[in-house]
């Protein structure tokens, strides 16, 4: 598969040190214009088609979200943005190593009117079957996202222990990590507006949620999965969702 390089795809996004500190210490951090504004209605279309394209795989998790994965192997316009230097040097390096891989890539689609419902407290972690700390999801919404969309809630800290790791995604989960939460008296980010573009960056080990989308429009969400480029992957029977290739090293910095 052929695509032309975007320059406002091989362009490095201004990160600044603090910006950098903020996400090591709190597991997660929220960057504005991630997405250039030129190029956001070309990649919500590829990605809205695209997704349609993959409808028999959907999977919708007890009605919180509707998703479809690695979209970029089947379209040229989003496998431009997978493939980006420009993301991929954000997660290298606020993950603070030499090069990422992908993981992969997935929709998040929240319907509205109530019908998306929360999204539980969780760890993806749990997911991923990796030897490593290093990993990481840019989570960007397509359209704007206001806190009623359901954007996410982070647990500032989170990303530095493996509390809930060994829980899916569930009420479950929700349960144990509210009581430590409250147990504990950990730091919540509630979720904040975001523009279309703007994007989230978070641990895959740090706690996260979503309230229920009570607009009258569906939540379209895109996500890009990193890891460090010198991680293994180790066999984890329980990996739902390990469907990421790892063969693509997009992020280097030096680059």
């Amino acid at each position: 598969m052929v695509f032309n390089t975007r320059f406002a795809l091989a362009e490095d996004y201004d990160l600044c040190q603090s910006q950098i500190d903020e996400y090591q210490n709190n597991g997660h951090i929220l960057l504005r214009n991630v997405i250039p504004e030129s190029e956001i209605a070309e990649l919500r279309t590829a990605v809205l088609r695209t997704h349609e394209a993959l409808k028999d795989e959907e999977e919708d998790f007890q009605k919180a979200f509707r998703i479809t994965q690695n979209l970029w192997e089947i379209n040229d316009t989003v496998r431009a943005h997978v493939l980006s230097k420009r993301y991929a040097g954000i997660a290298a390096k606020l993950l603070g190593c030499r090069d990422v891989r992908i993981y992969h890539d997935l929709t998040f689609f929240k319907e509205g009117l109530g019908k998306g419902k929360p999204t539980p407290w969780h760890q993806d972690g749990h997911y991923w079957p990796l030897d490593t700390e290093g990993c990481i999801t840019l989570w960007v919404p397509l359209i704007d996202c206001p806190v009623d969309m359901g954007p996410m809630s982070f647990v500032s800290g989170s990303h530095l222990n493996k509390n809930a790791e060994h829980l899916p995604i569930s009420d479950e989960s929700d349960e144990y990590i509210r009581n430590l939460v409250e147990k504990e008296n950990l730091s919540v980010a509630p979720a904040q507006h975001m523009k279309a573009g703007d994007a989230t960056f978070h641990s895959c080990w740090t706690y996260h949620a979503a309230a229920s989308n009570t607009t009258d429009r569906t939540r379209i969400a895109f996500a890009i999965a990193y890891y460090d480029a010198d991680a293994k992957v180790v066999p984890r029977s329980r990996a739902r969702w390990s469907c990421g290739h790892g063969e693509e090293s997009c992020g280097s910095l030096s680059s």
